[in-house]
């Protein structure tokens, strides 16, 4: 299992002196919004790289796979498409993170399975899967607080249907721990299409990416982590916590 840190482009360079400073840390998941971001990521690949660090992305949160809208739904593809096309001259990117998306709450209360099949069609695109040649999707659970719109991803049973659906078999799920907090769920059933798990602590109202034992998170935790066994569990947590909650693991 590999233990990594997840960043934005404007905090990397922190992130990469976290990384030097504690040898326990060997991936690390950089969150990427604009194409633009990727040039920013280049410029710290020899750092990366004396590092020895393998790199994941977590792509944006506004990428939406159930978007009614298909011209709307393919753009993202293409999005997607061209994030790896940049990417790959220069990394060896292990995986893509992508949260499902949202659907106005009124609309997905009374058709989610509608929106379920588009985000199986987005995770079935010929294109897509042409392009990542083989890397993982990762799709991971999330939490609404039911306003005006919902996410889609915050039960079981919607990761159930999607994969009994999908054909590409490069799709896992994310676990993430914080998110369980907010929007409770036993996520067992898909614990073994699990590859990566993201870790953080909340009160169970908010997404506070908080350290190990700041909020309510309890000790089964690491049970579940065991019997999950993933290839990498990213600490998504604020930066000040980061040193503390590795000695957990």
């Amino acid at each position: 299992m590999k233990i990594g840190i997840s960043a934005l482009p404007f905090n990397l360079k922190e992130a990469l002196d976290i990384c030097e400073k504690n040898k326990k840390i060997d991936h690390i998941e950089v969150g990427l919004d604009n194409l633009e971001d990727v040039g920013v990521l280049k410029k710290y690949k020899s750092k990366i790289e004396d590092l020895n660090l393998s790199i994941s992305i977590h792509l944006p949160m506004e990428l939406n796979t159930c978007e009614n809208i298909n011209y709307i739904r393919n753009s993202w593809i293409d999005f997607i498409c061209k994030i790896d096309e940049a990417l790959t001259q220069d990394f060896d990117i292990k995986y893509y993170n992508l949260h499902l998306g949202y659907v106005m709450t009124n609309s997905l209360d009374r058709n989610r399975q509608k929106y379920l099949k588009n985000t199986v069609e987005f995770l079935n695109d010929s294109k897509l899967n042409q392009k990542l040649n083989g890397r993982i999707l990762s799709i991971e659970n999330t939490y609404s607080k039911k306003g005006d719109f919902s996410n889609v991803g915050d039960r079981v049973e919607d990761f159930n249907y999607i994969f009994n659906n999908i054909i590409n078999d490069g799709v896992y799920f994310c676990y993430d721990t914080g998110h369980e907090l907010m929007s409770k769920n036993d996520y067992n059933e898909v614990f073994d299409k699990t590859k990566i798990i993201h870790f953080s602590d909340n009160d169970g109202v908010n997404d506070l990416h908080l350290g190990y034992k700041k909020g309510i998170l309890n000790d089964k935790i690491f049970d579940k982590i065991e019997k999950i066994n993933p290839d990498y569990l990213i600490l998504e947590i604020d930066f000040k916590d980061i040193e503390y909650t590795l000695n957990y693991f």
